[in-house]
């Protein structure tokens, strides 16, 4: 997973279904597509389920949604990124 802070990017908030899923689904999931990640936040709860927080290129984001989906995480939100998280 790399930084690209010098990108335009956005933030995807990821709600797990289960607190135990691993972070590496979600590499499985992006890394052969070659989109580059910056995970910003794993673990905290909001609302009643764990999420992951993370980065990715703006130009990437819709991919990285339709990627995550078709490997099961289908709750997933995107939000603009002020870059300066």
């Amino acid at each position: 997973m790399t930084d690209d802070r010098g990108l335009a990017s956005c933030v995807l908030v990821i709600n797990l279904e289960r607190s135990s899923q691993p972070v590496a689904e979600i590499a499985t999931a992006l890394g052969p597509l070659g989109i580059p990640v910056d995970v910003v936040d794993s673990g905290r709860q909001l609302r009643w389920t764990a999420t992951l927080v993370l980065r990715v290129p703006i130009e990437r984001a819709e991919e990285a949604m339709l990627a995550l989906a078709l490997k099961g995480f289908g709750n997933v939100l995107a939000y603009e990124s002020d870059d300066a998280m």
